[in-house]
C-alpha cells in the first residue's frame, strides 16, 4: 500500500511539473494599498515602541538592584 501511495505522489508531482498552462491565481488588488500599508506600519511602530519601553523598564529595574 505504501509503495502505491508513493507512486501516485510521484505521478502527481510529474503531472504538475509538466503542466503547460497552470491554473490562474486570484490576486486581490486594493486601490487603497498605500493607506493599508501606512496603517500597518503605524501599528508595527507602536508595537516596537511598546516592546522597547517594556524592556527598558525591566532592564533599568534590574540595574538598580545590582
Amino acid at each position: 500500500m505504501y509503495i502505491m501511495e508513493h507512486l501516485v505522489n510521484i505521478l502527481r508531482g510529474a503531472a504538475r511539473a509538466l503542466e503547460l498552462v497552470p491554473g490562474t491565481r486570484a490576486y486581490r488588488v486594493e486601490n487603497r494599498g498605500g493607506e493599508v500599508d501606512a496603517r500597518q506600519l503605524r501599528g508595527d511602530f507602536a508595537t516596537v515602541g511598546r516592546d522597547l519601553r517594556t524592556q527598558l523598564k525591566h532592564e533599568s529595574t534590574d540595574y538598580r538592584t545590582r
